[in-house]
């Protein structure tokens, strides 16, 4: 099976500029003309693109709205079965609920077509939906290449960590020394254990990350935050604390009762978090980073 590369560029910060190439698994060919279209090997066209075909027909393309545009130009890229496709955010122009269910389309056509497509979209939802592998750069920059799992379970620097992930990473902010084999780090006055480090001692400033799901709340923890705010998420809930050493964020079951301003202990799953070299932002190798993932 052929893989296809795939690239979305979005504004990082104030100025800075971010390129994402992906990879894709194949995307499927499909004849977008009248009712019951079919594509390639006798595969119907999914009914929104046979809908957007049916008003291209009756109005013509200048007729159609900016999403029915999209979907008539996607179609008759589709249909020419290219040895290549460049989608320049082909679901840009579409509201969520739209964006969403073409992208459910898409990953089905993905299975049924071979042929290489850089896919560029400022979303990096929707591209970690879709990309089979992903390589992150910063103003030109490779900062990291690897599947959608390896880049959120072992972000290799503090960009790439804030960068993906909704919620982001959070990050703790402390002067210190670490050396190879340490399995925990001061951070204040309090001991948190990491992921066994692999390479020689770093001096200066330090980032603890954690992911949300690798933070929970408890009387004996180690750091001490106030809570500053909670979004409901229905079976979760994403709190977000204030602490000495930076805000982090914390998903939690929505049973567990917080309150603004609550004073509380933070724990951490110590395999899943990541310590940084501050000044560079580049990881500092450990166990974590020899952990197997899956796509």
């Amino acid at each position: 099976m052929k893989t296809v590369s795939v690239g979305f560029a979005l504004a990082a910060s104030a100025g800075a500029s971010v390129t994402v190439p992906l990879t894709l698994p194949p995307v499927a060919a499909t004849t977008l003309v009248g009712d019951g279209a079919v594509g390639a090997g006798g595969v119907a066209s999914p009914p929104r693109l046979r809908a957007s075909a049916r008003l291209a027909c009756r109005r013509g393309v200048s007729g159609l709205s900016g999403g029915d545009r999209q979907r008539v130009a996607l179609g008759r890229a589709i249909v020419r079965r290219p040895k290549a496709f460049l989608m320049d955010e082909p679901l840009g122009a579409l509201d969520a609920e739209f964006r969403r269910l073409m992208c459910g389309e898409l990953r089905q056509l993905h299975d049924r077509i071979s042929a290489t497509t850089v896919y560029v979209t400022h979303d990096q939802l929707e591209a970690m939906a879709l990309a089979d592998r992903i390589a992150i750069m910063n103003q030109g920059v490779v900062e990291q290449i690897g599947t959608p799992q390896e880049v959120y379970d072992q972000p290799a620097s503090m960009f790439v960590a804030d960068f993906i992930g909704s919620p982001p990473m959070s990050f703790l902010r402390f002067e210190g020394a670490v050396r190879r084999g340490e399995r925990s780090v001061r951070i204040g006055e309090a001991t948190v254990g990491v992921p066994e480090l692999r390479e020689e001692g770093v001096q200066g400033p330090l980032a603890l990350g954690a992911r949300p799901e690798h933070v929970t709340l408890a009387d004996d923890g180690p750091i001490r935050g106030q809570v500053f705010g909670a979004e409901y998420l229905g079976t979760t809930q994403i709190v977000t604390l204030d602490t000495q050493h930076g805000q982090i964020k914390a998903r939690l079951p929505a049973s567990v009762n917080v309150g603004l301003g609550d004073n509380v202990g933070l724990k951490f799953h110590t395999e899943g978090l990541a310590l940084f070299d501050a000044a560079s932002g580049r990881a500092l190798r450990s166990a974590l980073h020899e952990v197997a993932t899956h796509g």
